[in-house]
């Protein structure tokens, strides 16, 4: 319970941060020309107006309060908050799967494979194998995770009025490990993705270098 709310917690912050910078960032540099997906974003209104010791407080407090009613438990949630600000063909989740489950610490439970046996395969079976079973199949394991982690907090992990059993003594270490991979992965996604919007924005490099990404 604690891994998938520190997930949560992860995607809030981090969400906050790249709305934040891109309003201050277009506040620095009013010539940025932002997507027209960027003005599906609602801001509270109370905090923009609030009076800040510092003007650039006025959009992280907006993002921040923003945020702290919004649930990231949810792949679909964190796809279709992050994506806006991510370039065709480097959307999550379906278009970074194939680089994903080459990593290191991926796991076949993740993907439904293991990274060596997708390697062995064509450009045409890795691309089936992307589409018919790593992308279920990775949905379905964060699904599951944060069903549970509701069950637990709301039901009592009582979602059919029996508790739920744990399927093997190294079940909570795996939920943390797959809690750690997607935070890891998204994180580094993020990073890069957002460097890459405020260039396409027409973003200098110093004020880019300002915006703490």
């Amino acid at each position: 319970m604690f891994a998938v709310g520190a997930i949560d917690a992860y995607f809030s912050d981090a969400y906050a941060d790249i709305v934040a910078a891109t309003a201050l960032s277009k506040q620095r540099q009013p010539s940025i020309v932002l997507p027209n997906s960027i003005q599906e974003i609602k801001v509270p209104i109370r905090a923009v107006l609030e009076t800040y010791n510092s003007r650039d407080w006025r959009w992280r407090m907006a993002a921040r309060t923003m945020v702290d009613s919004t649930s990231f438990l949810s792949l679909e949630s964190i796809r279709k908050s992050f994506n806006p600000f991510f370039r065709k063909g480097h959307k999550l989740f379906g278009d970074k799967l194939a680089e994903w489950i080459q990593h290191p610490d991926a796991k076949i439970r993740l993907f439904g494979m293991s990274t060596n046996d997708y390697a062995a395969l064509d450009d045409a079976g890795k691309d089936k194998s992307i589409k018919n079973t790593a992308t279920s199949q990775f949905a379905e394991r964060y699904e599951d995770i944060f069903q549970r982690r509701h069950d637990c907090i709301h039901n009592c992990d009582r979602p059919r009025l029996s508790p739920q059993r744990l399927t093997g003594a190294a079940t909570v270490e795996r939920v943390v490990q797959d809690a750690v991979f997607l935070v890891e992965r998204c994180d580094d996604h993020i990073a890069a993705e957002f460097h890459e919007f405020l260039l396409g924005c027409g973003c200098p490099l110093n004020i880019i270098a300002q915006s703490g990404y």
